[in-house]
């Protein structure tokens, strides 16, 4: 019996044995099948390095130069002929405009890129010990990141969403431009004629600028006839500007504080400043233009489309939608609100270590920062015409918040509600928005 009982044992374990060869032939050739390798694209404005790893994180090549052109593609790819495009991982930064063309064409070869934040990628190239930046070490460190798992894809919008996007920077843009003019002016202005202001309150009016491209100095103004300055009044509809105000002026360039240095170039500053304004100015109106045609696409109001949505909040605006919806894009994306806010930057850059605790986090500055401006913008425009926003304002005020953070906070609840608008393709309820909170409040 035990003669048997040690024979039966033995073929167990044999039949065990055979079992554990076979299971891992299977796994060696489903490794072999499902074996990927990691391409690593540093992006650069002529050639872009390359770098290659394998699943063990070895380097399958020594890095390598490709142009940013078919050509390029048709070397990679000849590099990695060995290998399907569905063993083939490739990932690149997005920090500049290089990688949009580089993206589209190999997707065209069925290769589909992992487009990373350089922030992820400095992070993980520090985590990793490098302490020099090359090109080399970026597209390695790349190539790692990638091989982990470990990171983020960026989301890319749709055309018109990229479209959005690229007039709202450049409208953006614009605006920083004409704001830093009009400061250059209004301090050159106030050596020049610093009697101006307290006669015409708001220099950049468009009878203003008129005039002040003509007589921009008090040299230049103490020259000029009461008619021509009536004149330029007349030419503006709705211009109150009188005879008296004419005299006004005329009067204060004569007897003026200014000393007269360099009037001319002064004069020839101004003027070409105010030119530039009043360009960029047209500029900006063609711009809302096309976001408006782009936004609204035909949909009568109080039809179904993001722009009908939003716009049924009082106090936002064409820019601030689009400048949400350029840089947001599809809403459904982000799981909860909560991740939206995170990807704009609304939260605060928390320090703690031991003991110490930072008195007042700021926010971070990850995210696009003209989405966090024109939020900012809107808050300030819903506390004066929406009265449930206004309300939520002085509340935080109230409760001891300074003005500036409580701004922040309704924009971050602006944000939040234009979220759920969306996602919801529901236009503005205050009962629903403001006892929605009420509730949860009470809950709490």
């Amino acid at each position: 019996m035990s003669t048997n009982y040690n024979e039966a044992l033995l073929l167990v374990r044999l039949l065990e044995q055979e079992n554990c060869l076979a299971n891992t032939i299977l796994k060696e050739k489903g490794t072999a099948m499902k074996e990927q390798i990691y391409v690593g694209i540093d992006l650069a404005k002529g050639d872009s390095k390359v770098a290659v790893i394998d699943d063990s994180g070895e380097a399958i090549c020594k890095p390598f130069n490709i142009t940013n052109s078919k050509e390029g593609i048709k070397k990679l790819l000849s590099k990695l002929s060995s290998y399907k495009t569905g063993q083939i991982v490739c990932g690149m930064e997005v920090s500049s405009n290089y990688w949009e063309n580089m993206c589209s064409y190999l997707k065209e070869k069925d290769l589909t890129p992992i487009l990373l934040n350089p922030y992820q990628v400095k992070k993980y190239r520090q985590a990793m010990g490098f302490k020099i930046k090359t090109d080399p070490i970026d597209a390695i460190a790349i190539a790692g990141l990638i091989s982990g798992r470990k990171y983020e894809s960026l989301y890319i919008s749709d055309d018109s969403m990229m479209e959005l996007r690229e007039l709202v920077r450049i409208k953006y843009s614009f605006q920083r431009r004409v704001k830093d003019l009009k400061k250059s002016v209004l301090s050159l202005l106030y050596l020049v004629f610093p009697e101006y202001n307290k006669i015409i309150s708001y220099p950049f009016s468009k009878v203003s600028i008129e005039i002040l491209s003509k007589y921009p100095t008090s040299r230049h103004m103490a020259k000029a006839s009461v008619s021509k300055l009536v004149k330029i009044f007349r030419r503006y509809q709705g211009c109150n500007f009188n005879l008296d105000k004419a005299k006004d002026l005329i009067s204060a360039a004569k007897d003026s504080f200014y000393s007269g240095k360099a009037s001319r170039s002064r004069g020839m500053t101004i003027t070409m400043q105010l030119d530039e304004i009043s360009s960029l100015s047209l500029k900006v109106k063609d711009i809302e233009d096309e976001i408006r045609s782009i936004l609204d696409p035909g949909d009568p109001p109080g039809g179904s489309s993001s722009y009908n949505i939003l716009n049924s909040i009082k106090g936002v605006g064409i820019g601030t939608i689009a400048t949400f919806i350029g840089y947001v894009g599809d809403v459904t994306r982000f799981s909860s609100s909560d991740k939206l806010i995170s990807f704009i930057g609304f939260y605060p850059n928390i320090f703690e270590s031991g003991k110490y605790r930072k008195k007042n986090p700021t926010i971070q500055k990850a995210g696009p920062r003209e989405l966090r401006y024109m939020l900012y913008l809107a808050s300030v425009a819903c506390i004066k015409h929406n009265s449930q926003l206004r309300k939520y304002y002085h509340d935080k005020v109230s409760a001891g918040m300074p003005a500036k953070k409580a701004l922040i906070k309704v924009a971050v609840k602006l944000a939040r509600m234009m979220y759920s608008m969306l996602k919801h393709k529901a236009e503005y309820e205050s009962s629903r928005v403001f006892m929605q909170s009420l509730s949860l409040k009470k809950a709490a």
